[in-house]
């Protein structure tokens, strides 16, 4: 063990960083960790409820000195050591062989101790679970070869952002977003993944879905402890004894595993006309179930997922799962870092916490090294019809959009076909029951019960199709689009002035006659406002780094979620859902695609280049909130600069909280103190030009006010760079930034972009978001083994 003890100690120093580098000031805060000292850089984050002194079991897990497998050959070859494989190894076995003989004494018993452990680590994260009396807790810690013990905590899926059970609007957003993206272009090119491993760590998949039969190529499953990582299905629930849905509304049976892995990897085969085509449809695909009925698991699962997938190899994983704890020092984000530091090119979703504001990533989200990605819509088409009402003795029109869609009707078939109109009411059951609406089209006013519910109670009733009308003045068309279902018939908006006027004439034989049907395109690029914002909790950095489309998504699930009347048969097994969980396989597709392109991409010039070539958003938001924009797959594969700074992070090691190197697209100056006085502080560019010829850019520097981000200008800051930089053909050179604030500047957050345009060719932009936290009191440096509290910023 000595070799490993001494790489450990010359870790620490070449990450440079001891301590955690926090503001005491008015801001409130809320303590984010509850950590008892335990002697010299040990350190105990358990839940408030676990009772230390009690002798019931409790499920922990123990994190130990020694570095995992991986990240100790990662160092190694940072620092150009010769620790090899099998070294690496020995140590992390020893490091297990010796905690056991600690454990069985701790508990004084002659049993094997193995008994006790539930999962070992060694590959991403060195420790293991552990089930013990928890009046042993603290006297593990104080033994040697323990680093800390966490929380087993409980872990749920990212769930979908859908439709409240009240009437509450949504933005209304439906299109594929393949060729939003313009991937469609890089499969034209015959960039679809081949050869690329990509793991999706969730809830399982349904793995005879046909849109996802030919790429799945296996996995395991840590809830069940078997290799058959099949969601937990319809007739699961049926056995299990247990109620359909939970107290959060989340059903016993899953398809969230299945929705993500259609996005990065459907293939379209399914005989199906809503056949998914995912971003990167032909790479191996593996799942890993570390959630189970209700979309629920555990720390220690979820992180034996993401060091199985390290194990086999996978060269993307995605997580869309994770709590709302902003913590970057979670076991969750210390296992994606170390997976990160592995080679693996990690992808994280945000968070759906976004509606309280800044400061609401949650964690592995946080984590330093992995991508955090927000949720963003797309811009679409929406049929439309024109419409004449024949009302006794008076015609009205009105222009009609779609609102929902039926799996079986074809919407083009209602141009120019005269239906007899009937009026329900609200759309309730029992208005339906009072009226005759087969075969014609229900007319009803928005309010009281949701769209889909409307809309089901007509399909109910036999309908032909509902025409739902606003009921405020003013607003123009219902801001909903509920997409395609099986329990939907053809839906259609009106505004609340066409309805009322209508409304006011309709009696018995009342006919509505469809036009032509056409299309109006909505704007795009918008941040979904349920999408997470930073800054990140202890280093105020920009998470997430980027967003991409996470509204009204399309596709795959199991087939039972059509109905249980439809399991087994695939033809309606989709469904939209939005959430950041729908925007990070997105991210991962394209991360497949980006390391087919070219395999010596690391993950750190994966998440460069994204960033580097993300685009503007269609409105203003700061750099806390969107990162550097919406990816652009397309530019990321084709661009031939690259703009990284290595920024430092937080991260768990050797027993105290250490300064990580990020190497990332973004310029975070994390939090600045003008106690001393004025601000100046630097941080360093890369430029690497791998092309064929010298590239000359402009460089311009702006700060973004908004959504919470205080005016620069006013307050005197500005960031100092060279105004043009020229990179020569097959070369690197540096380019240094200068944070420039007096002592005068309003305490809070700052940000905006630096843009590098091409003189040459005007089109070839790269955009480096930067961001800061200025603070009016001193910096306190605070070690790992005392209490630990962050800024509330959503305050």
């Amino acid at each position: 063990m000595k070799k490993a003890r001494a790489l450990s100690g010359r870790k620490t120093m070449y990450m440079s960083a001891l301590s955690l580098c926090m503001v005491a000031s008015s801001v409130p805060v809320a303590p984010q960790l509850a950590i008892a000292e335990r002697g010299e850089a040990q350190s105990l984050f358990l839940a408030d409820e676990i009772d230390l002194a009690s002798t019931e079991d409790v499920s922990v897990i123990v994190e130990f000195d020694e570095l995992p497998e991986q990240v100790a050959l990662a160092v190694s070859k940072e620092l150009e050591d010769d620790l090899t494989e099998e070294e690496a190894r020995e140590n992390v076995e020893e490091s297990h062989e010796q905690f056991k003989e600690t454990l069985a004494d701790v508990l004084d018993t002659s049993e094997n101790a193995s008994s006790y452990v539930e999962r070992e680590y060694t590959t991403i994260f060195n420790g293991v679970s552990v089930n013990l009396p928890a009046n042993k807790v603290e006297e593990l810690l104080e033994r040697e070869g323990v680093k800390a013990i966490y929380s087993n905590d409980v872990i749920e899926l990212i769930k979908p952002v859908e439709e409240k059970a009240v009437d509450e609007p949504v933005e209304a957003m439906m299109v594929d977003s393949i060729p939003f993206l313009g991937v469609h272009e890089l499969h034209e090119q015959g960039l679809k993944g081949a050869g690329v491993k990509v793991g999706v760590i969730d809830t399982g998949i349904d793995y005879e879905h046909p849109d996802l039969k030919a790429v799945y190529k296996g996995g395991y499953d840590f809830v069940d402890d078997d290799d058959d990582p099949m969601e937990a299905t319809y007739e699961d629930w049926k056995n299990s004894g247990m109620p359909e849905f939970n107290a959060n509304g989340s059903s016993y049976y899953t398809s969230h595993g299945t929705h993500v892995s259609g996005t990065v990897a459907g293939t379209g085969e399914n005989d199906s006309e809503y056949a998914v085509t995912g971003v990167a449809p032909e790479v191996d695909l593996y799942a890993y179930r570390v959630l189970g009925p209700y979309g629920s698991g555990t720390t220690a699962d979820v992180i034996a997922g993401i060091e199985q997938s390290v194990m086999d190899g996978m060269d993307v994983i995605n997580l869309s799962l994770g709590n709302n704890a902003n913590d970057p020092i979670a076991p969750t984000s210390i296992a994606t870092n170390n997976a990160t530091l592995a080679g693996v090119t990690v992808v994280t979703s945000a968070g759906n916490n976004g509606r309280n504001g800044l400061g609401t990533v949650g964690a592995p989200g946080a984590a330093a090294l992995p991508i955090s990605v927000g949720a963003s819509n797309v811009s679409l088409t929406i049929p439309e019809f024109s419409s004449t009402y024949q009302l006794g003795e008076e015609e009205l029109t009105g222009d009609l959009r779609v609102i929902a869609e039926s799996f079986t009707g074809n919407l083009e078939d209602f141009s120019n076909q005269t239906l007899e109109l009937v009026d329900a009411g609200l759309g309730t059951v029992a208005e339906f029951e009072q009226v005759d609406v087969s075969g014609k089209v229900a007319f009803v006013i928005r309010g009281e019960l949701a769209f889909v519910d409307k809309i089901a109670n007509a399909k109910a009733a036999g309908a032909e199709a509902i025409i739902i009308y606003n009921n405020l003045p003013g607003d123009g068309h219902n801001p909903i689009y509920a997409g395609a279902g099986h329990n939907y018939v053809p839906s259609f908006s009106l505004t609340y002035e066409d309805g009322e006027a209508i409304a006011s004439l309709l009696e018995d034989g009342a006919t509505v006659t469809f036009g032509e049907m056409s299309g109006s395109v909505t704007t795009g690029d918008l941040l979904a406002d349920f999408s997470s914002r930073g800054p990140v909790n202890y280093t105020a950095a920009i998470k997430p780094e980027v967003v991409a489309p996470g509204v009204d998504v399309h596709s795959t699930v199991p087939s039972y979620m059509a109905g249980p009347e439809f399991t087994g048969d695939y033809e309606f097994a989709y469904r939209r859902s939005s959430g950041t969980s729908m925007a990070s396989p997105h991210v991962a597709g394209v991360a497949a695609l980006m390391i087919q392109a070219n395999p010596e991409q690391t993950p750190a010039d994966i998440k460069t280049k994204l960033m580097n070539t993300a685009v503007p958003m269609t409105e203003e938001y700061n750099v806390f909130e969107i990162g550097a924009g919406r990816i652009n797959p397309v530019a990321a594969i084709e661009s031939t600069v690259m703009i990284q700074a290595s920024i430092d992070s937080y991260h768990v090691e050797d027993d105290l909280l250490a300064l990580i190197q990020d190497k990332t697209g973004g310029l975070s100056f994390g939090f600045v103190s003008t106690d001393a006085g004025n601000i100046r502080e630097r941080h360093s560019l890369r430029l690497t030009n791998s092309g064929t010829e010298a590239k000359t850019f402009n460089v311009h520097a702006s700060f973004h006010t908004a959504n919470g981000t205080l005016p620069a200008g006013e307050n005197g800051l500005t960031l100092q760079t060279n105004s043009t930089i020229t990179v020569p053909a097959g070369e690197t050179v540096e380019n240094n930034a200068f944070l420039i604030a007096p002592k005068t500047a309003a305490e809070g957050l700052y940000g905006g972009y630096m843009t590098l345009t091409n003189v040459a060719d005007q089109s070839e932009v790269y955009r480096i978001p930067f961001g800061t936290y200025v603070s009016e009191e001193a910096l306190v440096a605070q070690p790992i083994g005392t209490p630990v509290y962050a800024f509330d910023f959503a305050s």
